[in-house]
């Protein structure tokens, strides 16, 4: 552990620190939606999918490690990730408070069904997941919300790191 301290490391930290961010917060997510059973709405689903990009990307900037210059700008490429990441919970945030309408597909099922008895049946196996419904809250405080504030400091992160951690 003490070893990513040392300076000739450091340069690591950004991508490193990104990586297990992105992990963990997959695996909150699938801990939530398979453990806890709140099952996840469409939009709730493409505010997961900033994570899986930054996970490659850093996997990517800790190979070009050696490389400064490449892994600083995939450094930079997370921060525009993430700030995407904050703009789909933002929007999130809004269908949930009623600001605005959400997308067609939520609280309906794409189907690849070939008939209208598939169909039939498979609507009547799919739960129905609104996204302006909300499951979970802590202290009032929904899942998107908290995704909003936790993207924009991982942007800000993403921001400085490489001109804090990852010089020449």
């Amino acid at each position: 552990m003490f070893k990513l301290l040392r300076p000739r490391f450091i340069p690591a930290f950004p991508p490193l620190a990104l990586l297990l961010i992105s992990a963990g917060s997959i695996g909150f997510a699938f801990y939530a939606q398979y453990v806890q059973k709140l099952l996840p709405c469409v939009l709730c689903l493409y505010q997961r999918v900033p994570f899986y990009v930054v996970a490659g990307l850093s996997v990517i900037a800790l190979l070009l490690i050696r490389f400064p210059a490449a892994a600083r700008a995939v450094v930079y490429l997370c921060a525009a990730t993430f700030a995407v990441g904050t703009f789909i919970a933002f929007y999130h945030v809004g269908v949930q408070e009623l600001w605005w309408e959400g997308p067609a597909m939520c609280g309906g099922v794409q189907s690849g069904a070939g008939s209208i008895a598939d169909l039939k049946a498979q609507l009547m196996a799919q739960p129905i997941i609104r996204c302006d419904k909300i499951d979970w809250t802590l202290f009032g405080i929904t899942m998107p919300t908290v995704n909003v504030f936790f993207s924009a400091a991982l942007t800000v992160f993403c921001l400085i790191a490489p001109s804090r951690w990852m010089k020449k």
